[in-house]
């Protein structure tokens, strides 16, 4: 007992390499709005372009750096893609021209995507038999990575304006240092990990499904796409639609994503007790309806409050997806994190220009209600996904049917 506590406390420091991490991509669209604002970027369509460059780079490199951690146990990702990701966001507030700003940005995903694969990895090592609790501490981190990333960088931006994006690489470092003392720690669990995986028979562990797969990802680039979209353009809408003051509308994705980052924790538990896969289904059905209340309110109070609703269920299921992801990618415990939790998010950055596109020829509102659709749509596509929790149960008893009395 005491022993997989110890375990399980490992995931809370990884869980703080996530939020730092995290919180040099969820603060891009606050950086994004206030820029706007001043001027330096001129259309919708600029701030979705910027946001692109990120996710381009994040979606190609999420499963090569996937790989990689499989190969080889390299825990040392962590540390190297948090400084990286710091250092592309940190100075984005001092320059002023657009094609910079894109490469700034690009070396932010770079930096996310070697990441996620090591770190989610490694968190799952930690869960000390509680998959769904420690992944859901792991990805809780990167819930309130993005809430705190536009509280701090909004703080700052009062005292020091656009130069307060050198803020925001600080939880970055401090977090590389403690990782850096833990890294053999660290090594030590991987390599353990790594040699009884190679002392098993192949034939002893479970096959991979990549059709479970393909459906699953299917469902996390659509609830990406939702959502990733939504973080872009909420503080505009509140600006623009509802008309509320540039530094209130900058908080509110700080707002959905506390909410979510509490979601996130229930989340692990209720999977583990209930199932991942029936979580996922019943969450992404129930955040339809506050989506169509979102799109209703007239009220900003109202309109925040829909919105934290929607991200409660949205990221209940975020934990559980990470889960169902390693248990079809058995043998690939990086790259099915690299998949859905980077991969995942950053997918829907490819889709925010086409809806920056939209809200600058027929208005934020309908934007809006093509974000609620894809929604929607989400939900259908994880009817699709496979359980899980009956596949094994089913396989257990087949097992032991099969075996001679």
């Amino acid at each position: 007992m005491l022993e997989n506590y110890k375990k399980l406390k490992e995931n809370f420091y990884i869980m703080g390499g996530h939020m730092a991490d995290d919180m040099c991509q969820g603060s891009l669209p606050a950086i994004l709005a206030f820029m706007y604002q001043e001027g330096r970027l001129t259309s919708y369509a600029d701030v979705a372009f910027i946001i692109m460059a990120t996710t381009i780079v994040n979606a190609l490199m999420q499963p090569l750096t996937g790989l990689w951690a499989d190969r080889k146990p390299r825990p040392y990702l962590m540390c190297l893609g948090m400084v990286v990701a710091a250092l592309g966001i940190m100075f984005m507030g001092f320059v002023e021209n657009f094609a910079l700003l894109l490469i700034l940005a690009a070396v932010n995903g770079f930096g996310v995507a070697t990441f996620h694969p090591a770190a989610g990895k490694l968190a799952n090592l930690f869960a000390a038999g509680q998959v769904g609790r420690g992944m859901s501490i792991f990805s809780a981190g990167g819930n309130f990575g993005y809430a705190l990333g536009p509280l701090l960088f909004t703080a700052g931006y009062m005292v020091m304006g656009l130069d307060a994006t050198l803020l925001i690489g600080i939880p970055a470092f401090i977090m590389a240092v403690i990782f850096i003392r833990k890294n053999a720690l660290y090594e030590q669990v991987s390599a353990q990990a790594a040699q009884q995986s190679q002392g098993k028979n192949q034939a002893e562990l479970p096959q991979e499904d990549y059709k479970g797969t393909f459906f699953l990802l299917l469902l996390v680039f659509a609830r990406s796409a939702g959502m990733f979209s939504l973080s872009a353009f909420i503080p505009l809408y509140f600006i623009h639609v509802l008309n509320e003051p540039d530094t209130l509308s900058t908080l509110t994705n700080s707002a959905i994503v506390v909410c979510g980052g509490v979601a996130t924790l229930v989340g692990g538990t209720f999977s583990d007790r209930f199932g991942f896969t029936q979580l996922t289904r019943w969450t992404s059905f129930l955040a339809v309806p506050f989506g169509l209340l979102f799109l209703l309110c007239s009220s900003a109070s109202l309109a925040l409050l829909s919105l934290m609703v929607l991200s409660f269920f949205y990221y209940m299921a975020m934990s559980p997806i990470v889960v169902i992801g390693q248990k079809l990618l058995c043998r690939h415990l990086g790259l099915a994190t690299g998949l859905t939790v980077g991969l995942g998010i950053s997918f829907g950055g490819l889709i925010a220009p086409v809806l920056g596109a939209v809200g600058d020829h027929w208005g934020l509102t309908v934007a809006m209600e093509t974000i609620v659709g894809i929604f929607a749509l989400a939900a259908l596509l994880s009817l699709t996904i496979p359980v899980v929790n009956q596949r094994q149960a089913a396989k257990a008893k087949a097992q032991a049917q099969a075996q001679p009395e």
